[in-house]
C-alpha cells in the first residue's frame, strides 16, 4: 500500500539569488553564487493520495481447527483500494538533495475472489473431521467467486530522500522512500518502498510564483503480512456461527504484494510564492493514483 512523497525544486539559473541565512543547505552559499536561486531549506507539507493497485496473493492459511488447517484456497488475486493522508517534514542537506521524515495514516480494504476450495482428508483425522472435510469438497462450488475481504488502517512512518538537478528552465529529479504501515484493526503490516524518477519544465512569474509541469514513472514494490481472528473478517452470518461453534479461536494468515511494479505519472507544482506550494499528481496504468499536496517552506 503504498504511496509517494517527493519535493520539486528550482534547479535552474536564476537572475536573483538571495543569500544563505541558514546552515541548510551544505555548499548553498557557493551554489548561489554560481547563480543558481534555491528553495528555502525547510518544509512541512500535508499530502493526501487515493490508490488503486493489483494485488498478487501469495497464500492463505487458516489455523484454530484441523479442518480449518486442512483447507488449501485459491484466491490468487485481489483488488486494494484506499488511501493515505500524510504529514512530511523535509530539510535540503545539500543544493541536490533533500531527506525527509513521514507520519501518516493509511485505510484500505483488499478483496480477493475465491477461485477454488478443498479439504484435504489426508491431514485431518477422526470421523467428525473426515465427514466435515468432506461436506466442505461437496459444497465447495458454492465458495467459488465469493470475497475474501481484509480491512485496513493504521499508521505509516518512514524515510526518504530526493536527488534533483536541472539546466535552465528543464529539471529532473528521482525520488526514493521507504514506508511502513502498523495495521490497528488486524495484525499484520505493510512494507513499502517507492522509487520515482521524474523530468520538467518550470516557468517563472512575478511574486515569486512558479510554475513546474512534470512526467516520470514510479517504482512500488509492496509486501503486506496480514493476521487477524476469522470472526473479523465480516463473513456472512451463518459463516460466523459456525466458525464460533467448530474454531471460535480460528485465525487467517495472508502474504500479498503488488502485482504491478511500474506506472506512468504526470503532474504540476505551483507555487504561489517562496512559501507556499500545491501539487497535483495522477498515476495511469495497472496501478492508478491521485496525489495532492500542500506544502510550507521556511
Amino acid at each position: 500500500m503504498f504511496r509517494l512523497f517527493f519535493a520539486l525544486i528550482t534547479a535552474a539559473y536564476g537572475a536573483n539569488a538571495m543569500a544563505q541565512d541558514s546552515f541548510f543547505p551544505i555548499w548553498g552559499e557557493e551554489a548561489e553564487a554560481r547563480g543558481y536561486t534555491l528553495p528555502k531549506p525547510y518544509g512541512l507539507s500535508l499530502s493526501y493520495m487515493d490508490m488503486s493497485n493489483p494485488v498478487t496473493v501469495n497464500s492463505i492459511n487458516l489455523t484454530g481447527h484441523p479442518v480449518l488447517e486442512a483447507l488449501d484456497i485459491n484466491a490468487p488475486e485481489a483488488e486494494f483500494d484506499g488511501y493515505n493522508l500524510t504529514l512530511r517534514g523535509d530539510v535540503w542537506i545539500f543544493p541536490f538533495m533533500n531527506v525527509y521524515g513521514i507520519l501518516g495514516y493509511t485505510s484500505g480494504d483488499s478483496v480477493a475472489t475465491i477461485r477454488g476450495l478443498s479439504c484435504d482428508m489426508d491431514k485431518v483425522s477422526g470421523l467428525p473431521n473426515k465427514l466435515l472435510c468432506g461436506a466442505i469438497n461437496e459444497a465447495s462450488d458454492a465458495a467459488i467467486g465469493a470475497p475474501f475481504a481484509l480491512e485496513m488502517k493504521g499508521g505509516t512512518y518512514g524515510i526518504g530522500t530526493t536527488l534533483a538537478g536541472g539546466v535552465g528552465n528543464w529539471f529532473a529529479l528521482v525520488d526514493m522512500n521507504y514506508t511502513y504501515t502498523s495495521m490497528n484493526i488486524i495484525d499484520g503490516d505493510i512494507k513499502t518502498f517507492v522509487a520515482a524518477p521524474r523530468v520538467g519544465y518550470r516557468w517563472e512569474f512575478d511574486g515569486g510564483r512558479e510554475l513546474r509541469v512534470f512526467a516520470g514513472a514510479m517504482y512500488q514494490k509492496v509486501d503486506q503480512y496480514l493476521t487477524g481472528s476469522l470472526l473479523d473478517l465480516g463473513l456472512p452470518s451463518e459463516v460466523n456461527d459456525l466458525i464460533g461453534v467448530l474454531a471460535p479461536d480460528g485465525h487467517f494468515e495472508v502474504e500479498q504484494q503488488g502485482t504491478s511494479r511500474w506506472n506512468t505519472v504526470v503532474g504540476a507544482q505551483y507555487a504561489l510564492s517562496p512559501d507556499w506550494e500545491l501539487l497535483i499528481e495522477s498515476g495511469f496504468g495497472a496501478r492508478r493514483t491521485t496525489f495532492m499536496s500542500v506544502g510550507r517552506r521556511f
